[in-house]
């Protein structure tokens, strides 16, 4: 080649190389995509606690399905929407045990969106953001405030809710205002794309949120404070039947108002020890009674700074439940906590005395270890001892489900191995075992298991 070649070689490749390589930001696209599918297999060994019942076996798989994306209009405006379905396929029980009728056995639900928002960033400059639509909303640690629709077994956990958050910087703290407006099914906007109807929630609901964050106040800990309003429209249909995961039961609904004041603190005390409380007191109305109860959870957490990251902690959750002797209600309502906090089991075995995860009337005293064993994978293995509050439970007919002598629940263990191979695939095992204790009725006395192994494929 000659010089004047050369030169116009160098220049060709010299433009090329500063295109390639242009900053990200001029070349971005504007929108956003994903995608996974979730695999679950599920055993579980006598719900209800009673191993001669005809559904006390169950064994299923799950298909879960989503497909999201965002589109950014601009830095401070976003269009967002995720589509979900899931499908199961029961093993046991056989259909025709079970008690009420329209048990599928193969299982096609809902095509549906759990998210679909518009997300207004830091408006005109401002600390100001809102957020429209069905979104997840997770505070805290979720004790009080993370899944709106139970029924639908971890689906979805979506909330129909606008959101305003306002970023204090120079005061370290977070204001969030939300507004919740949940409806008992999927039957309004935006509803299932092929026509299905699921009950996700017992009754229509609806709320307010205040809730404050601040990491300023003191070094190293998060503190947060909030009040909370809840009203329940009974949703009530024949003998209170519920559909959701082909599965049709009973389930009964809920009226009244709702308030509760909290207090939240999650702190780093030294560099081996940390520390996280919570408590909130509840107030009003439920269920044509006045409602006065107290919940309390906690854990301390002592890590070890190894190689492992071994770690462990010592918890203790006390939910008030209702005396039998008042003629105002005492028990504590998770309100949209009704989720598998601390145990995947324990969540079918709550009906006997009150709904599907609706946990109360409780003191939990837990110790566990926690360890990264593999580069990939990490183990999580929990004890928890379980007692009642009081000897009472939600509805007359639920109290032949106790023994009404002795407040022990039971001895669980918990056994958790989960694991990310790679950015495109993970999965867990999970198993627990629950001995039950005095406080179930003779016949509420079977020991209990759970097993589920999960498949995760994302895109």
């Amino acid at each position: 080649m000659n010089s004047k070649q050369n030169k116009i070689l160098a220049v060709g490749l010299t433009a090329a190389l500063a295109w390639s390589t242009a900053p990200a930001e001029e070349t971005a696209l504007p929108y956003k995509w994903g995608a996974d599918l979730r695999l679950r297999q599920v055993f579980i060994d006598n719900v209800g606690l009673n191993a001669d019942a005809a559904t006390a076996d169950r064994t299923f798989q799950r298909y879960r399905a989503r497909l999201w994306g965002s589109y950014a209009i601009s830095d401070q405006l976003e269009a967002s929407a995720r589509l979900i379905w899931e499908g199961r396929h029961y093993q046991d029980p056989d259909p025709s045990n079970w008690p009420a009728p329209g048990l599928e056995q193969w299982y096609s639900g809902g095509v549906l969106f759990d998210q679909l928002t518009v997300d207004f960033k830091r408006i005109g400059g401002s600390p100001l953001s809102i957020k429209l639509g069905r979104q997840d909303i997770m505070l805290g640690n979720g004790w009080l405030v993370l899944d709106g629709s139970p029924i639908d077994g971890s689906r979805s956990i979506y909330f129909d809710a606008a959101r305003a958050t306002y970023l204090a910087e120079g005061l370290g703290t977070t204001l969030d205002l939300i507004y919740l407006d949940q409806s008992a099914d999927t039957g309004r906007f935006p509803q299932a794309l092929n026509g299905e109807v699921e009950d996700q929630t017992e009754q229509h609901e609806t709320g307010a949120i205040l809730y404050a964050r601040n990491t300023a106040l003191v070094k190293d800990a998060n503190l947060d404070g909030y009040f909370i309003y809840k009203h329940n429209e009974p949703n009530l249909t024949p003998r209170n039947i519920r559909i959701n995961n082909g599965a049709p039961f009973t389930s009964t609904s809920d009226s009244g108002d709702i308030y509760a004041l909290g207090l939240r603190a999650d702190a780093k005390l030294t560099p081996s020890w940390s520390l996280r409380a919570e408590s909130a007191y509840e107030w009003g109305t439920r269920n044509d009674r006045d409602l006065s109860a107290f919940g309390l959870n906690g854990r301390l957490t002592y890590s070890f700074n190894d190689r492992l990251k071994n770690q462990l902690h010592a918890d203790f959750e006390y939910l008030s439940g209702d005396d039998p002797d008042s003629r105002s209600d005492q028990a504590f309502d998770p309100l949209w906590g009704r989720w598998p906090q601390w145990s995947e089991l324990m969540i079918y075995q709550w009906p006997l005395e009150t709904r599907v995860g609706e946990a109360t009337n409780l003191q939990r005293f837990n110790v566990g270890w926690i360890a990264q064993v593999h580069p990939t994978t990490q183990l999580l293995v929990d004890y928890h001892a379980l007692w009642a509050d009081e000897m009472n439970t939600r509805t007359t007919a639920q109290l032949a489900n106790i023994s009404g002598d002795g407040d022990f629940r039971g001895h669980l263990f918990t056994t958790w191995l989960k694991s990310k191979f790679t950015k495109h695939v993970s999965g867990h095992l999970v198993a627990e075992y629950l001995a039950p204790g005095d406080y179930y009725a003779d016949n509420r006395r079977n020991d209990s298991f759970f097993v589920r192994a999960e498949v995760v494929l994302t895109w």
